[in-house]
């Protein structure tokens, strides 16, 4: 349990720490603005691959984020229908300025992991939500709320 509390409080720190920052934004803001910084993305399905989690998820991030003019939305010169998404040269001064966020630590950290103990870890967690009855929430980017 004491791993858990732990991960739990860096997930509040990190959140608390990316507001303090005096840019007034969400970890999950931070992380999405990251991701984008690392190279566009083509569509929200596309982001949303990329932050491992829903479309609805991101799409609320990304109509921050544009509100904030940190993220651009462009028509796709493939499919008039999508909108594609990069960082405003607003966004680009932020994420050179702040650290990695915990989220991309964490799948990074994940995602190095040699296969069988990844998956051990997935299984594990996996059973955990559903023996908490977690499993019936649906998953969000970290500290963003509906």
């Amino acid at each position: 349990m004491t791993s858990l509390r732990r991960l739990v409080r860096m997930i509040r720190i990190a959140d608390r720490d990316a507001s303090a920052g005096g840019y007034a934004l969400s970890s999950a803001q931070l992380f999405v603005l990251h991701s984008l910084a690392s190279a566009p993305a083509a569509s929200l399905a596309e982001l949303a691959r990329r932050t491992l989690t829903d479309q609805s998820s991101v799409s609320t991030v990304v109509a921050k984020l544009v509100a904030k003019k940190l993220v651009k939305r462009s028509t796709s010169a493939i499919d008039r229908r999508r909108a594609e998404l990069g960082l405003t040269p607003a966004g680009q001064r932020i994420v050179a300025k702040v650290p990695q966020p915990l989220q991309a630590r964490i799948i990074a950290t994940v995602a190095a992991m040699p296969d069988k103990p990844r998956k051990e870890l997935v299984r594990s967690l996996e059973r955990l939500v559903e023996a908490v009855g977690a499993g019936a929430v649906a998953p969000r980017m970290f500290s963003e709320e509906a």
